[in-house]
């Protein structure tokens, strides 16, 4: 369906940026992605999608009918992979104790999008829709006042003791010197129970503190999840796909000549590069499946990037799709994303159910997009914040690519450095 299009100037573009997302209540779905003016993206600099016609939830054969509604919406679709679709690409479960109870995939058909390029809000909405009731909703949206996120301390509890994640790093290495696995991404969760809070002001805030390139704010229903991610997990423009998978982090620091040694230190650390290296030949493994012949191709190798908090290394794969695979057929040639999983990616996922106590859920999952010309940009979720608004029940996960040359304590505190952001956004007490 072809939507309309009205065009707003703003004059106060974050300003705006914090009424749309206040302004996103009334609706209990929603998608919202920020680059944060840090990303590639040439289409918007943030966008929210609401008002839903159409949804996909929870299906028997996912892949399969994800194909359907893709091949007969010609209209833009937003919504999510988890990562237990693993059991629908490879013969493998999910026994893991689920605290949140998200939707295992989720995709909808939403009758308005805001788009945020520079200076101008274009709304395209459908022909329910008169220009008159898109003037009104615009102005809606520019009269509220956004309220003020109250101060409150949060006591954040840890599903495994430091203790009992260094002793399963140690486990881990075993199977690495077995020759089980060469990487595996070993992950941990924090919650908090019972904690009524304001999801809207807190992804707000948090966007705020982060300002990360593949930002998104998501609900369906109950369920929230608040998105910081500094990784990509595939786009596709025209026929052309990319990769751009994260491995090696180190922190960012105030004092330049510091952080300036910091970034060397991670340029030149073998055992970031070598995960880095690792990640990309299995990325080039997977896109070789659905890529044209000889196409397949490393446009950059472990290049750093810096963001708020961290500097990364990240590597950029690219490939043209072979024109008899369509989109469903690269997700489920490439997911999980190598980078949240390990090499061989099946043993790793294998071991990762093994140790880690708390299913993934949506989190080493995908949010994104997919416009009517069946173009996409799928961010990896990380950095996030998972909220079941019904329970009061809050938690993130954070991990690490365990390899043979990793000190399990180093592993542990590269998890509190990356979860850094989250422990203050959330004021921590402890």
């Amino acid at each position: 369906m072809t939507k309309k299009i009205n065009t707003y100037s703003l004059s106060h573009v974050d300003e705006f940026k914090n009424q749309l997302i206040d302004f996103l209540r009334g609706f209990s779905c929603f998608c919202f992605l920020d680059s944060n003016l840090q990303s590639d993206n040439d289409s918007f600099d943030f966008l929210a999608a609401f008002s839903h016609k159409k949804e996909f939830v929870n299906k028997e054969y996912p892949f399969v009918d994800l194909e359907k509604f893709i091949n007969y919406s010609n209209d833009w679709l937003f919504g999510y992979f988890s990562y237990d679709l693993k059991n629908e690409i490879e013969n493998l479960k999910s026994n893991n104790l689920d605290y949140q109870l998200f939707p295992s995939i989720h995709f909808f058909t939403p009758e308005i999008i805001i788009k945020v390029k520079r200076n101008t809000a274009s709304i395209l909405y459908d022909a329910c829709f008169n220009q008159k009731e898109i003037d009104v909703l615009f102005n809606k949206i520019c009269s509220i006042q956004v309220p003020i996120l109250g101060v409150q301390s949060v006591k954040i509890k840890s599903r495994l003791s430091k203790k009992e994640y260094i002793d399963n790093v140690i486990a881990i290495k075993k199977h690495l010197q077995a020759g089980d696995i060469y990487e595996m991404n070993y992950c941990q969760e924090f919650y908090v129970d019972n904690l009524d809070l304001d999801p809207f002001l807190l992804f707000s805030k948090f966007n705020q503190i982060s300002k990360a390139p593949f930002s998104s704010f998501y609900r369906v229903n109950e369920h929230f999840c608040l998105c910081a991610s500094p990784e990509r997990y595939l786009r596709k423009t025209g026929s052309r796909i990319i990769s751009q998978p994260i491995k090696g982090t180190i922190a960012r620091l105030e004092d330049k000549c510091l952080d300036k040694k910091n970034k060397n230190i991670l340029l030149n650390s073998s055992k970031d590069f070598s995960e880095n290296v690792m990640i990309v030949d299995l990325v080039r493994n997977d896109l070789s499946r659905v890529a044209k012949i000889g196409t397949v191709n490393v446009d950059e190798l472990s290049s750093l990037y810096t963001y708020r908090d961290v500097h990364h290394l990240i590597s950029t794969i690219s490939c043209e799709l072979d024109e008899k695979y369509n989109i469903v057929d690269l997700i489920q040639a490439s997911f999980p994303m190598g980078s949240m999983t390990g090499a061989p990616k099946i043993r790793s996922m294998e071991l990762i159910e093994k140790y880690e106590k708390t299913l993934r859920g949506i989190y080493s999952g995908s949010i994104g997009y997919i416009s009517p010309l069946k173009n996409f940009d799928f961010n990896v979720v990380i950095r996030s914040v998972f909220y079941n608004q019904q329970s009061q029940y809050l938690s993130f996960m954070v991990g690490g690519a365990i390899t043979i040359d990793s000190d399990p304590e180093l592993e542990y505190e590269e998890c509190l450095l990356k979860a850094k952001s989250i422990f203050k956004l959330l004021n921590t007490c402890n």
